[in-house]
């Protein structure tokens, strides 16, 4: 049965590594796999029954108060993905110190700029920070 909550504490805050990157196209490979096997058979899957992105795990909102703060070391750093529905997509969240949640895609940026570059990395640093509009 699927949990209707999400797992309590910090064990859902889990840094973004190449491994994660590896478990997503293997995901990705696999729900390719079961489309190829439903066009061959003719089965046509319903809008209403596809998943679809949560409305609090939003990029640009708060994150949910049912997640708790996470550890003050994964502060504006990737992690993966909180959000079943991008599970199978190429995607990392940083998570602010006000709790803001921003969604990045994980192809190389540029063709050349891994999401594990220490340039892009800064990059995304740079584009959450919010000084000049705390006045």
């Amino acid at each position: 049965m699927v949990a209707l909550l999400p797992p309590a504490g910090t064990e859902v805050f889990r840094r973004f590594t190449p491994e994660s990157l590896a478990e997503i196209e293997r995901r990705m490979a696999e729900e390719a796999e079961e489309k190829e096997k439903n066009l061959a058979l003719n089965v046509e899957v319903a809008e209403e029954d596809l998943p679809k992105p949560a409305v609090d795990l939003e990029a640009g909102k708060a994150l949910p108060f049912i997640y708790g703060d996470p550890p003050a070391g994964l502060f504006n750093v990737p992690l993966e993905e909180l959000d079943p529905f991008y599970t199978s997509h190429k995607t990392f969240i940083v998570i602010t110190k006000g709790n803001t949640i921003f969604r990045f895609n994980a192809e190389p940026a540029c063709y050349i700029l891994s999401p594990f570059s220490l340039l892009r990395r800064g990059a995304i640093r740079v584009l959450i920070h919010p000084y000049p509009f705390n006045l």
